[in-house]
């Protein structure tokens, strides 16, 4: 599980998980750095995600991103982003009554 904090300011935001928190940096791309917790996977991602007005995003890995998207969708969650195949793997968003992201990701076989 990952639980992200869409940041202004990534850099910034970085430099204070890092450095003031002093959390390990696990992986780091141009659009999201991942630190080492005790718990899930806490990743910092720009804010300007399309579609989501929250601050916060959480990952659910799923074993089929298209069922559990169509089921959630079919249940009236607010779409942001269809399933698309990214690095890794297949992955779709979602927003909660709050417009905080949930994404879904299916993992490369």
């Amino acid at each position: 599980m990952q639980v992200a904090i869409l940041a202004s300011d990534l850099k910034t935001s970085v430099n204070f998980y890092s450095y003031v928190l002093g959390l390990t940096v696990t992986t780091k791309t141009e659009r999201s750095v991942e630190f080492r917790t005790d718990g899930p996977v806490l990743a910092v991602k720009p804010r300007e995600q399309p579609g989501g007005a929250g601050t916060t995003q959480i990952t659910f890995q799923v074993a089929d991103v298209e069922v559990t998207f169509n089921d959630a969708k079919r249940r009236g969650a607010r779409v942001i982003a269809p399933p698309r195949t990214v690095d890794g793997g297949r992955m779709a968003r979602l927003a909660d009554p709050d417009g905080n992201i949930i994404e879904l990701f299916e993992p490369e076989a």
